[in-house]
């Protein structure tokens, strides 16, 4: 059994994710994609993990339709392939190698909907409230509540734009999703508790 999970910013997200895997005894794919995709590509891990999950932005794109143009420029090999389409795909083919093995809990990437004609994945959505969220990241953090509200923002934008971008569709509209829980009103062990019930409900 497969659960991807589509997550906000300070949901607790990552923590139901950790339950369910103990749970299941599944491996856990998250933070670990970018570690893969940067060894597969030999891109300095900050790269990677500063695009996880984020759209191209425009001075990204100029400088790649510049280099693109002008190869000859970078040596006899030109410049390795490390744009945004590269990395989605690698993150993609990723998440599909280990979607093939053993229980998988996978966090973000668009796996909830890149896997969602499979019978065997159940894809949830983590919510809480904007204030629940701010508190998360103030406890988790040396957050400020200006700073949290800022990430939260930030995050918020670049996951939208993601999955708009590369799957087309709402990241946050509960039809992409089998079952949607709100840790402010669960909690983490309850919210984990009611996935691993509704997994067991006959579809």
């Amino acid at each position: 059994m497969i659960v991807a999970i589509g997550r906000e910013l300070g949901s607790g997200g990552r923590d139901v994710g950790e339950r369910l895997a103990q749970a299941m005894h599944a491996e856990l794919l998250d933070n670990q994609i970018v570690d893969l995709v940067a060894a597969r590509i030999g891109a300095p891990l900050a790269y990677v993990r500063a695009r996880d999950e984020h759209v191209e932005s425009f001075v990204d794109r100029l400088f790649r339709v510049i280099t693109a143009a002008y190869p000859e420029s970078y040596g006899p090999d030109g410049l390795p392939d490390w744009s945004e389409e590269r990395l989605v795909q690698l993150t993609e083919s990723i998440i599909q190698e280990r979607a093939h093995g053993e229980p998988l809990v996978v966090i973000g990437r668009g796996a909830p909907v890149l896997l969602r004609d499979r019978r065997d994945v159940f894809r949830i959505f983590v919510a809480a409230s904007h204030e629940g969220r701010i508190a998360r990241l103030m406890r988790r953090g040396s957050h400020s509540r200006e700073e949290a509200m800022r990430e939260i923002k930030k995050s918020d934008s670049a996951r939208a734009a993601y999955m708009q971008t590369h799957y087309h569709v709402d990241w946050r509209d509960a039809s992409n999703y089998d079952l949607v829980v709100n840790t402010d009103r669960l909690g983490i062990d309850a919210a984990a508790d009611a996935v691993l019930h509704a997994m067991r409900v006959p579809a």
